[in-house]
């Protein structure tokens, strides 16, 4: 219960500006978390494939207004042309998939917040017990991970 209130807790500082959602078990390192992440997509590949469907925007009916020099104006009506795009029907159930594989692993899925500019912060090589204050630093390579201000 206490565990659920932190991340709670966690969760409301983050709806105060830019928050990041990932993945986080204490005790994991952030490479056996990414291999992780890959094999529960590549699950989620194979049990949901990508199945992109073209489809078109219905015609609709609109009017237009022309106007000669001499003000005499007609109005028209005509119809727009379809408009193709895609779809994956299986997006979201391969989100699903692959968040169900990784809450399976053991990790849960936390939003923090983004640390502040020019704060002193302890990151940490695996991951550790989030506390009220964690937020997200990225790092060399562009990478997300939870640092503790202080």
């Amino acid at each position: 219960m206490q565990r659920f209130a932190l991340i709670a807790a966690s969760s409301f500082i983050a709806l105060a500006g830019c928050n990041y959602t990932l993945y986080h078990q204490a005790g994991k390192s952030f490479g056996e978390r990414d291999a992780d992440m890959t094999r529960c997509d590549v699950i989620a590949l194979r049990e949901a494939p990508v199945e992109t469907q073209i489809l078109f925007t219905p015609p609709r009916q609109e009017q237009r207004t022309i106007c000669d020099h001499a003000g005499n104006c007609i109005t028209e009506t005509y119809w727009t042309k379809p408009e193709p795009y895609t779809v994956d029907p299986n997006e979201e159930l391969r989100d699903r998939v692959a968040l169900q594989c990784m809450l399976d692993k053991g990790y849960q899925q936390i939003s923090l917040p983004s640390c502040e500019d020019g704060q002193a912060l302890s990151v940490p090589a695996k991951m550790t017990n989030i506390t009220p204050n964690s937020c997200v630093v990225r790092v060399k390579g562009g990478a997300l991970r939870i640092a503790h201000p202080g």
